[in-house]
């Protein structure tokens, strides 16, 4: 893995994180919908765990990747646990997405 390659994992798995670290203080205050760059977050602790989920299945995972010799048990195992994060980061979004959908208001007012 190159340099340029790790970095943009760190970045990744950084951004990721911090973001679910940002949803969560920010919805511990009680029954108030968060507002993160002035747009409200529902369901901010599952928007939180799909933010983890992601920063953990693409960045640790690739780093992780190269570790161990290909097709190895290491290697399998690293490759099932990423598929298993990436899987629940998808359906957490999915579960978010169809539980508050996004309104058409400008079309609607038109």
């Amino acid at each position: 893995m190159d340099s340029v390659d790790k970095a943009l994992v760190v970045v990744c798995a950084a951004a990721n994180l911090a973001m679910a670290a940002v949803l969560l203080v920010k919805s511990r205050g009680g029954n108030t919908v968060p507002r993160i760059f002035g747009r409200p977050q529902h369901l901010p602790r599952l928007r939180a765990a799909m933010y983890a989920f992601l920063g953990l299945g693409l960045g640790v995972g690739w780093l992780v990747k190269d570790v161990f010799p290909p097709h190895s048990t290491g290697d399998t195992v690293v490759y099932n646990v990423v598929r298993i994060l990436l899987a629940a980061a998808v359906v957490t979004a999915l579960l978010s997405a169809f539980r508050y959908p996004r309104s058409l208001s400008d079309k609607a007012t038109r």
